[in-house]
């Protein structure tokens, strides 16, 4: 019920805005006309017609047009407003018609404001009535005049004419506003379809970037997530293997939006399936073999540790990912060597294993692309070691702190203007 009340509502304020901007173009017509005949040479044609009565109803009309852009009241009731004006120009053209002797002149008018009430109402009722009672007026008022100066056939085929031809353009405005209204109907009823399949593709894209990590001693991981789009393409994963080491997967996924998100989700069920592999290229060749023949629109840069954290050694891969960053308890800081082809693109990956011992107080930090690549109102790009610069200013900070103020540094350079996902993860060795 409440449903149908909104489309109600949605459908007569939009329909309201339509008869706003006609109605104004019909008053303003009508205080024109009105106006116009304040100069005409009446009493010479021998016409009675009471120049107050032309000059007041013409201030009038140009009052409630003047008035339809500054008074909500005004707006709100704009299709009363100009249907009283219709009926009283109507009476007006009637009256002076009456008392001219069917004038040629007033005849226009009259057939102007019975044509022009077709275009203006979306309501049938209204018009009906009006097109009945006007119409019977004007008959009425066709064969009593004495000394017609128009033929009384003509006369009433001047005044059934238009409004016959204001019913039918009624009608056809009426079809369109119901065309209009299912064109509104399918198009709301395909958003709230699009709406829900991006709740549930932003659903499964949560649990593509892991936030809970298993409690493992003197280590402690913290991860982040924005996207650009309601859905992205990054995915942080992890999986406890067999020897008591951590196999972590960081991954971007070219593009945005359902399809980089399903990709993603697929390499990460990939990674599951692989990350028992001895050493991290060999889980990402794995990984690129299975999704080669399966995702021909996107690529994978990616970089997969296993981290041993007895030892505290990390082994580690990358395929065209950034490197990793770290941080030591020093200050000092070091991006990994390392580099690597992305999979699941056109070329054969080329992929190598790289390791390092940290120490007790080390911390490592895994980013996106989407954090060093944007640019300021200068396009000068972020980059690296602006990345850095950013960390210095924030070595005090940690875990989810940290991460926080490095979003932030990377938004404020680039005004909130980003143009791809941004993630990062944090091994912190405490």
């Amino acid at each position: 019920m409440s449903m149908k009340l909104n489309r109600r509502e949605s459908d007569k304020f939009q329909l309201d805005q339509e008869v706003l901007k006609i109605a104004r173009i019909c008053l303003g017509v009508f205080s024109a006309f009105i106006a116009f005949g304040i100069f005409a040479p009446t009493e010479e044609q021998g016409l009675y017609d009471p120049k107050w009565i032309r000059i007041v109803h013409s201030g009038v009309t140009f009052a409630f047009f003047l008035l339809s852009y500054f008074s909500f009241l005004i707006r709100r009731y704009i299709q009363s407003i100009t249907l009283v004006f219709f009926y009283t120009m109507s009476t007006h053209s009637l009256a002076l018609l009456y008392w001219n002797s069917l004038f040629v002149g007033y005849l226009i008018g009259m057939v102007m404001v019975i044509s022009c009430i077709g275009v203006s109402f979306v309501d049938r009722r209204w018009l009906v009535n009006y097109l009945v009672s006007v119409s019977s007026a004007g008959i009425l008022v066709g064969i009593y005049t004495v000394d017609p100066q128009v033929d009384l056939s003509l006369y009433i085929t001047s005044i059934i004419t238009p409004a016959i031809v204001s019913y039918l353009t009624l009608n056809v405005r009426l079809g369109s506003v119901a065309k209009l209204r299912d064109s509104e109907s399918q198009l709301k009823l395909f958003h709230d379809r699009v709406s829900r399949d991006l709740e549930l593709a932003q659903e499964i894209q949560n649990n593509l970037v892991t936030t809970t990590w298993p409690k493992i001693p003197n280590t402690k991981f913290t991860s982040f997530f924005r996207s650009f789009e309601k859905v992205g393409g990054d995915a942080i994963s992890y999986k406890l293997r067999s020897d008591g080491s951590i196999a972590i997967f960081f991954a971007d996924v070219s593009g945005h939006g359902i399809a980089s998100a399903m990709v993603s989700a697929m390499a990460v069920l990939a990674f599951n399936i692989h990350a028992v592999e001895e050493e991290p290229a060999t889980c990402l060749k794995s990984m690129h073999e299975d999704l080669k023949n399966l995702v021909t629109t996107n690529h994978i840069s990616a970089v997969v540790v296993y981290y041993f954290p007895e030892t505290k050694k990390i082994s580690y891969s990358y395929a065209g990912h950034p490197p990793l960053l770290h941080l030591k308890t020093d200050g000092k800081f070091q991006f990994l060597e390392g580099s690597g082809r992305l999979i699941v693109s056109m070329l054969e990956p080329k992929l190598r294993n790289y390791s390092r011992v940290l120490e007790e107080g080390d911390r490592l930090l895994f980013y996106s692309d989407g954090m060093i690549e944007v640019f300021d109102e200068e396009d000068e790009i972020f980059g690296e070691e602006n990345l850095v610069n950013s960390i210095k200013n924030h070595f005090d900070k940690k875990g989810e702190t940290l991460l926080n103020a490095l979003f932030e540094d990377v938004t404020a350079y680039s005004k909130e203007s980003a143009s791809d996902d941004m993630s990062m993860l944090l091994l912190e060795l405490q």
